[in-house]
């Protein structure tokens, strides 16, 4: 169990990586924009093409596994928590399985989507040039694919009664910390 694990900790690490890339990339991509633009009077051709279609997508959609195994989207607990355990248990383990069913549902089918926009050879004409932009299509089916992947996890190993072992981007916030006196 640790060894996969550590897999689907390395996957989940090296997507939220190239999420964290594609940031830096933006920021210097649009920075060399405006200096372009307002210093030399010469735009870069196609950063709103750029932007929105490369880095805004994988921006969005690569870290969904990452956000996944910390248990950090938007959960609603105003009555679940006065439940019995083993109710809030189950609860949990049925929100697991449906977060699995519904995440590799939509991987699938975006899946279906990128591999026809790359058969079709996807592009777009910016600026008089030709753009490739069937990459941008693969980010959906692979973070909702690891998404899936990492709520498939936790639902078995609740099941099994033992720990996840994910420790993907496990980042202490200081100002969260127990134990700090101030």
């Amino acid at each position: 169990m640790n060894f996969i694990s550590s897999v689907i900790s390395r996957l989940i690490s090296g997507s939220a990586s190239i999420a964290g890339i594609l940031v830096l990339m933006l920021v210097v991509h649009v920075t060399l924009d405006v200096i372009m633009r307002f210093v030399f009077q010469t735009p870069l051709n196609s950063t709103i093409l750029y932007v929105s279609a490369f880095y805004m997508v994988g921006i969005a959609f690569l870290p969904l596994a990452a956000v996944e195994q910390n248990d950090g989207h938007i959960a609603v607990e105003l009555l679940v928590e006065k439940f019995p355990q083993k109710l809030q248990n189950f609860i949990a383990g049925l929100a697991l399985l449906l977060t699995f069913i519904v995440t590799a549902t939509v991987a699938l089918r975006t899946g279906d989507e990128a591999l026809a926009k790359y058969i079709g050879g996807s592009y777009s004409i910016e600026a008089g040039g030709k753009i490739i932009t069937w990459p941008t299509y693969l980010s959906l089916p692979i973070g909702f694919g690891l998404m899936s992947i990492v709520a498939g996890w936790k639902f078995i190993c609740m099941v099994m009664g033992r720990p996840h072992g994910l420790n993907a981007l496990k980042i202490e916030d200081p100002y969260l910390s127990a134990g700090d006196s101030q």
